[in-house]
């Protein structure tokens, strides 16, 4: 064996090492992180929806709220279908994807930069950044950032290598790569870009002659492809997606990008930001401070002309670094603003863990690239000799210190990000579904503070508790008034009397129904539309089923009856002077007498 090989295992095997030490602390990091925290928001969606039947693909391929993320959906729903309502299941998934995540970064940047030690600065980088930590602690973020995070890798090296040897293996990879993340995401998009300008800067930094040019010729069919899987999918995406509705403004795109760059990026420089603050049902949000801004940018300053100094080529990594800032942020600050937006959007940190991929993956074009010789630095060569003798210490310095800021900002964020009533929320749900299995219950949302009424179906009690056994029989009608409070405690109720169906005109039946044609049953005066529940008095002839709806607007509510006088809860959406009733059973009479309708609220 030559000393050259003999000199390089030992460097190789340290790297190795020290790459699973920091992985292992990211991991444990992250598990009490997920220890702290449960389901959330969108969540309680992603459950809902995993109500319908697993093998529909219309449930995956669709719109979910601007997105098209088909297997992010089919993942939370094969879970949920697994074991429901199970946060260590979720956890565990998030877990796992981050271990393939960091590994599929530090396989990059080792294709990128060789296998040297200084590859573990930007690694460090990547897995301690608070960056990447709110994304990663919401299921249904962290199914949509983690899997673009591996794609990006994947697809990243594998380019690399394919330039670089013209392998067919290569090839396949980066397509599988881009197309598994955009599969989780349609950020993904972005995927090709970087993969091109990590070639093209690569060899820049390297000072090779015309970098982009020699970077089109070689990468030719696999830009190609490229560019029919992103004309694909754009197709797909334009026919199901629908971005969000507003006043989109140039005025609050500008100052997301500026509070992004001054309120987030320069204390994410030094591992912040240390505070974190929330409102329920709110994320957790960064408390600016303009002490660690400034000392934040001092230090991007300071990374800019060490840079600058030993290679000033490797210049072009930050640089289409901050391009990818700028036009990766742009279009997403643009298609969420509206009049209601606020500019604390980018405080959640929602929209970064892509952006610490990249950065990590520009620090590893940095490490590559060609130094300039201390002589032709400065005059005196002594001094830039120095300099270099303490360069290896302050590196190591400055990424420890990293790592412990980082950690100190994640610790802190799983604090606030406890403070969540959905886990409680839930809790009580399941227990309450237990004690009521079997009873038909009233069908209703869930709590405003737990999910959007903008999820509606994926917000119904029915379908976040569909795959839960035991469970209660979710329909439009009860037999008690049975509710589940803003807690998710299942309670008995009473209806609240905002209108009144009149005692009728026929004595000693009220208000006659039969099949021949329908019969108002009529307020005492107009209801404006709501989600409405009829307490129905009625006395029937025989048990059969008639349909009930709002006699101005609403939709039709089909419901049972038995033979003799009993007692139903209905709930009837809509708006009207009454109630249009018919029955659906043939030679079915049913007499309907006073009751009130309003609201289900506790007894």
């Amino acid at each position: 064996m030559s000393s050259r090989r003999r000199t390089a295992l030992p460097g190789a095997r340290r790297l190795w090492v020290l790459a699973a030490v920091l992985i292992a602390a990211q991991l444990i990091l992250r598990a009490y992180v997920l220890a702290r925290g449960n389901f959330y928001w969108d969540d309680v969606a992603f459950i809902g929806r995993a109500s319908g039947p697993l093998p529909d693909a219309r449930l995956w391929w669709a719109d979910y709220d601007g997105h098209l993320m088909p297997g992010a959906l089919l993942t939370a729903g094969l879970l949920t279908a697994l074991a429901p309502l199970s946060w260590p299941v979720a956890a565990a998934s998030l877990l796992v994807l981050q271990a393939v995540a960091s590994l599929a970064m530090l396989r990059a940047l080792v294709v990128l930069a060789g296998r040297r030690l200084l590859v573990l600065v930007p690694f460090a980088f990547y897995l301690f950044s608070p960056l990447t930590v709110p994304a990663f602690a919401w299921w249904a973020a962290g199914l949509n950032a983690l899997p673009m995070q591996i794609g990006l890798a994947v697809a990243v090296a594998e380019t690399v290598r394919f330039v670089r040897t013209r392998s067919r293996l290569a090839f396949g990879l980066s397509l599988a790569g881009y197309v598994g993340g955009l599969l989780f995401f349609e950020k993904a998009l972005v995927v090709p870009f970087v993969a091109f300008a990590a070639v093209a800067v690569g060899r820049a930094v390297r000072a090779r002659e015309r970098p982009v040019r020699s970077t089109l010729r070689r990468g030719a069919p696999l830009w190609g492809a490229y560019a029919a899987i992103t004309a694909l999918w754009l197709v797909l995406y334009a026919a199901t997606a629908h971005p969000r509705p507003g006043d989109h403004t140039v005025w609050f795109t500008g100052h997301a990008l500026s509070r992004s760059l001054h309120s987030v990026l320069a204390p994410a420089a030094l591992g912040g930001p240390w505070t974190w603050y929330r409102v329920n049902p709110g994320p957790p949000i960064v408390v600016p401070s303009l002490v660690v801004t400034v000392i934040g940018a001092l230090a991007v300053c300071g990374v800019l002309v060490v840079t600058a100094w030993r290679s000033p080529r490797a210049l072009w990594a930050w640089g289409a670094a901050a391009a990818y800032f700028v036009v990766s942020l742009a279009p997403v600050y643009w298609l969420r603003s509206s009049a209601l937006s606020s500019l604390l959007l980018p405080l959640s940190l929602r929209y970064f863990p892509d952006f610490a991929a990249v950065l990590a993956l520009a620090g590893g074009l940095v490490a590559t690239a060609r130094v300039v010789p201390p002589a032709q630095r400065v005059r005196r060569v002594r001094p830039a000799l120095a300099a270099e003798r303490f360069a290896a210490p302050l590196a190591v310095a400055v990424t420890v210190g990293f790592v412990v800021s980082g950690s100190v900002s994640t610790v802190r964020f799983a604090h606030i990000w406890h403070a969540n009533p959905t886990a409680t929320y839930l809790a009580n749900l399941r227990a309450g579904a237990r004690v009521y299995a079997g009873t038909t219950v009233l069908d209703d949302e869930v709590d405003g503070r737990i999910m959007s009424k903008l999820a509606y179906p994926d917000n119904r009690l029915s379908a976040v508790l569909d795959r839960v056994r035991p469970r209660p029989d979710f329909e439009e009608y009860a037999p008690e008034p049975i509710l589940v409070d803003p807690s998710g405690r299942f309670l008995p109720g009473r209806v609240t009397r905002v209108r009144s169906v009149q005692p009728g005109p026929i004595a000693g039946c009220g208000f006659r129904v039969d099949e021949y044609r329908p019969t108002v049953l009529s307020y005492e005066g107009r209801l404006n539309f709501w989600d409405w529940v009829v307490q129905l008095n009625y006395l029937a002839s025989g048990a059969g089923r008639i349909s009930i709806t709002q006699d101005g607007i609403g939709q039709t509510v089909t419901v049972p009856v038995q033979r003799g006088p009993h007692t139903l809860y209905v709930r009837v959406a809509g708006a009207g002077y009454g109630l249009r009733a018919q029955a659906i059973t043939p030679g079915l009479i049913v007499c309907v007498s006073g009751g009130p309708v309003g609201l289900l609220v506790p007894r």
